[in-house]
């Protein structure tokens, strides 16, 4: 009697060390899955910024290392642009109906941030 119940004990021992082992490896695959996903959207918006930076540069008339609302048309009229935009989830198309909004200040008739 006394042998079948160690016998028992060392299964339940063993059955509870898979068990939380593959607990373990289940988190550490999450982990893994997650860091990989925010590294790549990381490089991805590194990427368009770089491009879009060269682009801004190219456009910025008054050279205030701004885009202003009229040299914003220009900026989403550029493929380069627009793709890069794209590619970190913004629609080009339908931001140019928020350049009001987003060019507030610039008339000033919006609120001042400072």
């Amino acid at each position: 009697e006394s042998i079948s119940l160690v016998c028992l004990l060392i299964v339940f021992v063993l059955v509870a060390a898979v068990t939380v082992m593959n607990m373990l490896v289940g988190v550490l695959c999450h982990v893994v899955t997650a860091v990989a996903a925010v590294e790549k959207e990381e490089m991805v918006v590194g990427v368009a910024m770089t491009k879009l930076e060269g682009i801004v540069r190219a456009l910025d008339t008054n050279r205030d290392s701004l885009i202003s609302k009229e040299e914003f048309p220009g900026l989403i009229a550029n493929p380069v642009a627009a793709k890069a935009l794209e590619e970190v989830g913004v629609d080009a198309v339908g931001l140019v109906d928020y350049a009001d909004i987003i060019f507030e200040n610039e008339a000033g008739d919006g609120y001042d941030k400072t």
